[in-house]
């Protein structure tokens, strides 16, 4: 078994884009985006500040900006996961 879940996911038509929206199960308050076949842009500053763009298809983003993800599936992910792992958040 996996520790990531799948909130939404999309393909490009031609199948060269993508983009997947995920949790990490064990992990409260923060969710990932992969992208897959995009092109990026990445700077780092001195204070260890880092810039992303990401040029998406338009296809792409248009299904992002609806992903399926409810209210509920956000209180969900806010959750302390803990689990009373101790050290999870820096104790």
């Amino acid at each position: 078994m996996g520790t990531t879940r799948t909130l939404d996911n999309c393909e490009s038509a031609d199948g060269k884009t993508s983009w997947r929206l995920y949790e990490e199960l064990f992990e409260s308050g923060t969710v990932y985006l992969e992208l897959t076949g995009v092109g990026v842009e990445l700077e780092t500053t001195g204070q260890a500040r880092t810039h992303l763009v990401a040029r998406l298809p338009l296809d792409l983003a248009r299904r992002l900006a609806t992903a399926n993800v409810t209210p509920a599936q956000w209180d969900e992910i806010a959750k302390d996961r803990n689990f009373g792992v101790r050290g999870a958040h820096g104790e």
